[in-house]
C-alpha cells in the first residue's frame, strides 16, 4: 500500500488529479480550495468575493520563491499564472496555460514531497481522497 502510495506521487498523476478542464470554474476553484486548504494549509491562500463569504475567486499555492494562482475571471474564465517572490515581493509574473500551470504545480508538488515526508502524506491525502 505504502509504495503504491508513493508512485502515486509521480508527476503524471499528481497533474491528472490537478485536472482543470473536467468541471465548471465554480466547482473547480472549490475543489481545489478544499484539496489544498486540507493537504497543504500552509501554504494555500484562499481569496473569496465579498469579503470572505462569497464564492471563491482564487487560490494561490505559496511556497518559497514560487506562488501558482488560479482564478475566476470575468464571465467565468478561468485564468492561471505563476509568480517569482523574493522576500515577500512579487517581481515577476507569468501568465500560464492551464497545461503549464497544472504541470509546474505537479512539478513542485513532486519536488515538495521528496524532501519532506509531512508534504508527501499530505499530498497522498490530497490524491487519494
Amino acid at each position: 500500500m505504502i509504495e503504491d502510495v508513493d508512485q502515486a506521487l509521480s508527476v503524471d498523476v499528481l497533474a491528472a488529479a490537478l485536472s482543470l478542464e473536467q468541471c465548471g470554474t465554480g466547482d473547480l476553484l472549490e475543489l481545489l480550495a478544499r484539496k489544498f486548504s486540507g493537504g497543504l494549509p500552509q501554504n494555500t491562500k484562499i481569496r473569496r468575493r465579498w469579503f470572505g463569504l462569497g464564492s471563491i475567486r482564487s487560490v494561490k499555492l505559496c511556497f518559497d520563491d514560487r506562488e501558482y494562482e488560479v482564478s475566476r475571471e470575468k464571465y467565468g474564465a478561468v485564468a492561471t499564472r505563476s509568480a517569482q517572490v523574493v522576500r515577500g515581493i512579487t517581481i515577476k509574473t507569468t501568465d500560464l496555460s492551464i497545461a503549464e500551470w497544472r504541470q509546474a504545480v505537479a512539478e513542485v508538488l513532486a519536488e515538495k514531497a521528496a524532501l519532506n515526508a509531512d508534504v508527501r502524506a499530505s499530498l497522498n491525502q490530497f490524491i487519494l481522497g
